[in-house]
Parts: structure tokens; sequence; C-alpha cells
């Protein structure tokens, strides 16, 4: 006789053992009552105590539709549930409810599909990785043509083992079972089987959440948020049939990515309380004519934005995706928004948890804000915030890793005539460039506050020195507070008295070599550049840039140097030596250290200002006589020695 090989036995065993499980586990959730040769409405029709609900559904003239037209999962309300709901939404009697409200009512108990408990249960246990879980105890209802389906949460046994939490931060109270919403389904009524569907009987009555807008609107400690949502609202008319008539219906959406009055569309708020709001803007209410409804709309905007978050996320769920949350348009750190969750508002499609902490949108969180958040006294910049691109590169806005940046900006005392609304086109423009000549691409903070030295803006460099400012040109502004006015991680807003004149960076008259070129002294360093075919490159604008380091006539000869004896490639290699590309070194010593010349050969700059010196690799060190001509495509120091 063969024996059997002892991983056959093995394999047996396993598999006895998990059929025994499956089996033990199918059991415990699937018991169906043998009743399919009637359908759902005929079942519920046996029995006296769902007389009220089947009453509603013939009064409707659904039975055929909810007995014959689809597979369903029905949420059986006993009598007393039915008057229970509707006296508790203030209606005296079932004959005084409007019909649209019962037919939600009826809808609202017909889940699309049939699921038994296994099924249920087997649903939420499948679901196993990311939002997964959450979304599986999610169901549609049914719908009309002008009732949509809305979604309804089933709760199982393995949900509570493991999220009872976020049932708690849902429903302020604790879960056992299954259960749709607060409503428990019965221990000893369920899976009653039928010919279209199956049913389940409810112990409680079910409470029909509101869609999110209207949930919202419902909650009176989020009501400034609510007007806010509100001013977002757009309503369209509805189709048209196939003669060509329009349905007069009003259809409402919002002018946002997530539009909250549709019952399809999941999506989950952040919604700060009134409390909230008021503790983060009263500060700022008196430079915005001390009303809450003052808000910027643009900033309003932004907030509703950086609140609202696509499909619908338990507490668990924010909590498990550290450590960043993507909300409609902006990521929020998670460890920032879930201690800060009070309390939670039903609704239908989606999920609203009440915040007591403001959450800043991008703008806010950055050096930009504060021309919103002041615009009693920023009027004319914030008018050009809104309407041109001024603001651009101060705030990021999908990571909040914002750029440094000091705006150095005009009060409305300040600004003069004409006003920014007063503009033609082309003036508008100019103060543009005007204003972002005062937008330094540094925070001055972390630099030690303002100091003498040259600061870095899209139109050149600005010189400070003792509270004021002096562009290219030599006009001079003043600084008229030494405090900021509004500083945020990224920068500071100060103010001044005037506007600077912005650098044009592809002015072809301005450039390194036409400075050398107008300037009498440096005759003999032109020739030499020309000679050295050089003149064309540094006449070029745009991304290229240099710093000059040019002898005077003087210097050249004191040193022995002839340009007129030199060669193409002997001029190359003199003149070579004395510019630094791709850089602009200042005599305020803000950048020291070795550096090629365009040679290749590395100079070494130290010092500032009467210190300032480069220095060669022989150890031969010039210093300037007149430094820090600037052009538009670099800087030229004029020197009484050569290397």
């Amino acid at each position: 006789m063969k024996k059997t090989k002892p991983y056959f036995l093995f394999l047996y065993v396993v598999l006895t053992v998990f059929g025994i499980s499956c089996s033990k586990e199918f059991e415990e959730h699937y018991n169906p009552s043998k009743r399919i040769d009637k359908n759902i409405v005929q079942i519920l029709s046996e029995d006296p105590e769902f007389s009220e609900f089947v009453k509603l559904i013939d009064q409707l003239g659904l039975r055929k539709t909810l007995g014959e037209a689809a597979i369903y999962t029905c949420l059986a309300p006993k009598n007393e549930h039915v008057d229970a709901y509707f006296k508790a939404k203030g209606y005296a009697s079932l004959s005084v409810v409007p019909e649209v409200e019962l037919r939600q009512y009826v809808n609202s108990h017909f889940i699309n599909g049939m699921y038994y408990k296994y099924d249920i249960e087997k649903k939420y246990k499948d679901a196993v990785s990311g939002l997964n879980p959450t979304k599986a105890t999610y169901y549609t209802t049914r719908a009309e043509a002008a009732l949509p389906a809305k979604s309804i949460r089933i709760f199982t046994p393995s949900f509570f083992a493991v999220q009872q939490e976020d049932y708690k931060t849902i429903y302020n109270a604790t879960g056992e079972g299954f259960m749709v919403e607060t409503a428990k389904i019965s221990t000893t009524k369920y899976d009653i089987d039928a010919s279209n569907g199956v049913i389940h009987v409810l112990e409680s009555p079910l409470n029909i959440p509101l869609r999110t807008d209207l949930a919202v609107a419902s909650d009176p400690q989020i009501s400034i948020f609510n007007s806010w949502l509100e001013a977002h609202v757009t309503y369209t008319l509805g189709p048209k049939d196939e003669f060509g008539w329009v349905d007069t219906t009003l259809i409402k959406s919002y002018s946002l990515s997530r539009n909250l009055a549709n019952e399809s569309t999941l999506s989950t708020l952040f919604a700060p309380t009134n409390e909230a709001v008021m503790e983060y803007f009263t500060p700022y209410l008196p430079d915005l004519y001390n009303t809450i409804d003052s808000i910027p709309k643009l900033i309003k905007t932004e907030i509703l934005r950086g609140v609202l978050l696509a499909d619908t996320w338990y507490k668990s769920d924010i909590t498990r995706n550290l450590p960043e949350l993507r909300t409609t348009t902006y990521p929020q750190l998670v460890n920032m928004i879930a201690p800060t969750i009070v309390g939670s508002v039903l609704t239908s499609n989606g999920l609203i948890y009440k915040v007591n902490k403001f959450i800043e949108p991008p703008k806010l969180h950055s050096v930009e804000g504060g021309v919103y958040m002041k615009k009693r006294v920023y009027g004319q910049w914030n008018w050009m915030f809104e309407r041109t691109d001024l603001e651009s590169g101060l705030t990021d806005g999908l990571f909040y890793q914002h750029s440094d940046k000091t705006i150095l900006l005009q009060p409305d005392e300040a600004w003069g005539f004409p006003l920014a609304e007063d503009m033609d086109v082309d003036a508008r423009l100019i103060r543009q460039n005007q204003c972002r000549t005062g937008i330094l691409n540094i925070d001055v903070r972390k630099d030690g506050g303002f100091r003498r030295r040259y600061y870095p803006t899209e139109f050149g460099y600005i010189y400070y020195e003792n509270g004021k400012f002096t562009d290219y040109t030599g006009k001079t502004v003043s600084l008229m507070k030494t405090q900021p006015t509004w500083q945020r991680t990224n920068g500071a807003i100060f103010e001044i008295d005037g506007f600077l004149t912005p650098m044009n960076k592809l002015d072809l008259t301005r450039t390194v070599f036409a400075l050398v070129e107008k300037d009498t002294q440096l005759s003999q360093f032109k020739d030499a550049i020309n000679k050295a075919g050089l003149n064309g490159e540094l006449n070029l604008t745009g991304f290229f840039t240099y710093t000059v380091l040019a002898p005077t006539n003087t210097a050249l000869q004191a040193g022995g140097i002839s340009v007129a004896a030199m060669n193409a490639d002997q001029a190359r290699a003199f003149v070579n030596k004395y510019i630094i590309p791709n850089r602009y070194v200042f005599s305020d010593g803000v950048f020291q250290g070795s550096v090629p010349d365009k040679g290749g050969s590395y100079l070494t700059v130290a010092g500032a200002w009467e210190s300032f010196s480069v220095s060669n690799t022989a150890g031969k060190t010039v210093k300037p006589t007149t430094a820090n001509n600037q052009g538009s495509n670099g800087v030229v120091h004029k020197i009484n020695q050569i290397f």
C-alpha cells in the first residue's frame, strides 16, 4: 500500500481549518430567512410593525417600483421610528409632510444592491490600505429624477474594533454591532431574503444627514465660514428636454473645485468655528475697516480652498497620513489639523470637522498676506496685487516653502497720484515695476536687519545706508518706520516714502561694456576689449552678468601696458583677468572668497568698502578708486592698478 506523503496531510489539515473558519464567519453574518417567493414590499406588508412605512410607499406610488424594478437592500423602519423621525422634524402628522421629504425618507431606506451582513462585513475587511477602509463604509441610496442618490454609512463590528474613535468624533457617541449612521441593525431580524433583495430591520430611527452645504448652514458655530461659502454659490438652469423646453429648476453649485451641493461629490471640510475665525482676524480688523466682512474676497477664497479635501477622511485617516495632507489646492501638516478638531457636522456627501484653530492658506502664511490684511493702509498695493502680477513669486501655494523676501512698500499716504485704478495700461506697468524694485530677494531679518549693503531685486540692486535706499540712478527714498508692519517666516514688510527706479535688464545703453565705453578714463581698456572681440559678449543681457575690474588709462601706462602692441589673443588674455563672469560683486563685502575670472584663474575677494580688494594667484592686489557702477548686466569697478 502506497504511503501518503506528509505535505499532503499538512495541506489537508490547513484547508480543513481554513474551511471551518470561513464557514463559521459566514454563518455568523449570513443567516437569511428563506422567502424569495415575495419581493421586499410584499414581505414588509405582511408585518404590521412596518405598516406606516408601507403606507408611505403606497402613498407615493412606489410599490411596484420598489418591489420589481431593481435589487435593493432595505433598511426597514418600524412604525414608531417613522413617527419619531417626522415629529423630530416638527411635523404633527405624516399628512402634512411635503411629498419631496417623504420620497427622500423612503429612498434613504433603500440601498442600491443586495448586501447581507456578511457582505457588509467582508467589504470592510477586504479594504486594507489608504482610504479604502473608510470608503468601504459608504453606500449609495436609491435615486429618482428630482432626488439624487445620497451616501449613507454602514458600520460593522470590525470597524468598531479598530475605528471606534472615528465614530465618536463624527457622532459624539459609541457604536457597536452593525449600525447605519446612528441606527442599529437588529441582531435578530436581519438578512430577510426577498425576490429583489434583502431586508435588515432597524432598532432606532435612521437620521438622514443633510447635504454638505445645507449641513454647514445648519450649524450656528460655523456661520462665518458658511457666509464665505455662500458667496461662491452659482445657479444654473436645468437641461433641455427633447422638445427644447428648458427645465427652469435652479441647480446650485459652487465656484470652488469641490461642488458641495452635489450629492455624488464626496468631500471633507475643516470648518473653523466662529471663535477660531475671530481669534485669528481680530488683531487685523483695524486695518480692515473693523468688520469681519471687510476681509478681502481673495483671502476668503484662499481660506476655502485651503480647507476642502477630496474624498472622505475619518480622523484616523488624517492622523495616519503623516506628514502631509493635501487639501484641494494646498497641503497642510496633519499634526496642525488633527488636534484642532473639536466636533463635527453630519452630512451625507462628506465629512465636516469643526476646528478651533484657523488654518492659514499660503497667502496669509507668506509675507504677501500683509498687503491684503492691511487693505485700509495699503489699498493701492492691494489693488495692484488683485489685478496685476505684482505679487508674483511671493508665495509658494503648494508646499508653503516661500522664497525669502522683504517688501518695501508705499502706504497710501505716500503713493501719490494718479491712483492705480486711474492709470492707463502703460503707466500701470511702469508703476508695477517701480513697486517690484522695492521687493528685495532676501529676508533682511535673517541678515541682521538693514545694514549698509546692496540688496538684490528683480530690477537691479538697491543700496542702503542710514535709513535710506538709493537706486542705480542715485534716486533716494527713506525708510518710514524701523520696525516691520507685517512679519511671516519668509520675510517682512517695511514702509518707504517713495518709488525706486527699476533697472531695465535689457538696456543695451547701460551694459558693462557701455559703461566702460562712456568713461574717457577707460578708453584704453575699451580698446583692449574691442581688440579681444569681447565687446559683443559684454553687451549680452538677460541671463549674462559680469563684474568688471576696469583699469584706468593711468593704471595701464604705469604698468607699461600697450594695448596697441597687443594682438587679439594677447588682448583677450589680458582682459579676461579683469572680468568675473556670472556674478555681481559689489564692494559691500557680501561676497568674499575665491572666484574664477573669465580666463579660469582664481581671484580672491576680501574686505568691504574702503578695505575691499581683489587679489590674483600671484598675490597682486588691486583696489577700486570708483566702485559699484551698476549696469544692466553687471557692475564696473575702476581700478588704478593692474595685476
